[in-house]
């Protein structure tokens, strides 16, 4: 018996017999069609998320956005987090194991899941302040220098121009000695350099512009899109078949990649590195989850977004009016300003000779604590009976839990908070290894996360659900015979009905709900509900 079976069964009263082979006239009584609003998928339970979760110089400015805001505690914390990733990104690594060269980059992609209208763009464009405000300054420095340059520039071409004429006149006076020196003037001759804005968030770019913008920040770029299915969905158009490849590798944020273009000429990105944030809506989702169990797109995209929650919506609601809290503001953005310029050797970073990347490592107490962790995920993904899809996105954990725990120790430091560390000051001095606090906090997260993957990947897993919502507003719009089989929807090509075997499970949901009668025991033959054909459910 299905769970809708055991939700919605029927009374005997409101069974009825279909038509037999003898010819027994269809029954007369049927039950009244559950609403079509009623007819949803039981998601699966999430963890709430706990304040405690978040990094204490964080929590009073996502407390307070949350509340103003009244959307979900996630949907700040995760634009927090990832926002944070942004600005550390290529700038260090960890390296979670305690001789092994394996190291880690702390960029990271997630997003939000939820209903239209509940608030996920505004809550996550709220967490990009900071960065738009580093933006901001970057720019204002970068016509400073452009101004200054222009004036340089100037002096070199008129300085060029003159050492030009003293070898012209070298050469018609036959004066090889002063040609030689005006020769080796031009040679010492430099051109300035023109600025480079720094940037940390981009919304759109083709790809040829992101390695552009990359290799002129190496630690990498934070890109922000407001749906994300739809941002997905535009790499299978023609002309971008280069971008899926392009953002799988960008994942692992240490990339190195050259590119030659002509025109653009050889452009080389030392850490192809991207954040990516954004959110999207169930049925949207729901439609790439469509392509992928297809098995049409299943290369691992998905599981990469590590950070992506679907939270409960509240079922509440309380008018909030008040003036943001510009100290706990204040706090953040001396984070994120410290971390977007900091030297993380400072920070107690080591760094290796011929190494880009300066690393930091555990303690010996988070040590031992990430090694059982890490052998109880080894051996989880080996012998769980849970769906492949969902074991992928799990086994993308071994990089998720030391970038947090990066992270966290990093914002702790910046604060002048380190937890677990006896040198921290103020200024955000070395703190050494990453703190068994730290670690612990990331773990948490993983469990937090794990919940809101087991819901996201059980609604793709049960896509029925939908169609059978697809199906039920053709049957109300009346765009259906009064009797119908299996090939009069799927023949159609409608969103959720295009194989006979959605149709199929669409039929079985509306048969549980009231709205359908099988015709006869061994077709595929249904008959519509007639309270439906007289009136709208």
């Amino acid at each position: 018996m299905t769970l809708l079976h055991q939700c919605h069964a029927h009374t005997p009263d409101m069974q009825t017999s279909p038509l037999n082979t003898a010819g027994t006239p269809f029954a007369e009584r049927w039950p009244e069609p559950i609403p079509l609003q009623h007819i949803k998928q039981n998601l699966l339970t999430v963890r709430p998320l706990s304040i405690n979760l978040v990094p204490e110089p964080y929590q009073a400015w996502l407390t307070d956005i949350a509340e103003r805001m009244q959307c979900p505690l996630d949907y700040v914390a995760i634009g927090a987090l990832i926002m944070t990733a942004c600005v550390v990104g290529a700038g260090c690594g960890v390296r979670p194991k305690a001789k092994d060269s394996w190291t880690v980059i702390p960029n990271l992609w997630g997003g939000v899941v939820g209903p239209p209208s509940t608030l996920k763009s505004p809550a996550l464009k709220e967490m990009l302040r900071p960065l738009e405000a580093l933006e901001a300054l970057a720019w204002k420095d970068y016509e400073t220098g452009l101004g200054r340059y222009m004036v340089e520039l100037e002096a070199y071409k008129a300085q060029k121009e003159v050492i030009r004429q003293g070898m012209q006149k070298a050469a018609r006076t036959s004066a090889p000695l002063a040609f030689d020196l005006e020769k080796e003037r031009l040679t010492t001759l430099k051109e300035p350099q023109a600025p480079r804005c720094k940037r940390y968030l981009t919304n759109d770019a083709t790809i040829e512009k992101m390695h552009e913008l990359l290799s002129h920040n190496p630690r990498g770029l934070l890109l922000f899109r407001d749906e994300l299915m739809g941002f997905l969905a535009s790499w299978e158009r023609e002309g971008h078949e280069r971008d899926r490849t392009f953002y799988l590798e960008a994942w692992n944020g240490d990339g190195t990649s050259v590119t030659d273009r002509i025109g653009r000429g050889t452009i080389r990105t030392e850490n192809l590195c991207i954040s990516l944030l954004g959110g999207t809506q169930p049925l949207k989702l729901l439609g790439y989850f469509q392509r992928v169990l297809g098995g049409l797109d299943n290369d691992g995209l998905l599981q990469r977004f590590q950070l992506l929650v679907y939270p409960d919506e509240s079922l509440s609601w309380t008018l909030v009016d008040r003036l943001p809290d510009a100290n706990a503001q204040r706090r953040v953005t001396n984070i994120i300003s410290k971390l977007a310029s900091g030297d993380f050797t400072a920070y107690g970073a080591s760094q290796e000779a011929g190494s880009r990347v300066p690393f930091f490592r555990f303690s010996a107490s988070a040590q031992e604590s990430f090694y059982l962790w890490l052998q109880t995920l080894e051996e989880r993904l080996r012998t769980s009976p849970d769906e492949p899809l969902l074991l992928e996105h799990l086994a993308k954990y071994r990089k998720l839990l030391p970038a947090l725990a990066l992270l966290f120790h990093l914002i702790d430091t910046a604060d002048g908070n380190a937890s677990g560390c006896t040198t921290g000051t103020s200024t955000g001095q070395p703190t050494g290894p990453i703190s068994l606090v730290s670690l612990e906090r990331a773990a948490a997260w993983c469990t937090y996360l794990e919940s809101h993957a087991r819901r996201i990947y059980g609604m793709g897993l049960s896509p029925g659900y939908q169609a059978a919502r697809h199906l039920a507003r053709k049957i109300q719009g009346k765009t259906l015979e009064a009797s119908f089989d299996l090939r009069d929807v799927y023949r159609k090509e409608w969103a959720f009905l295009k194989t006979r075997e959605e149709v199929a499970k669409a039929c079985e949901i509306l048969v549980d709900h009231g709205w359908l009668q099988t015709e006869t025991s061994k077709s595929n033959r249904y008959r519509i509900n007639p309270r439906l054909r007289s009136k709208s459910t």
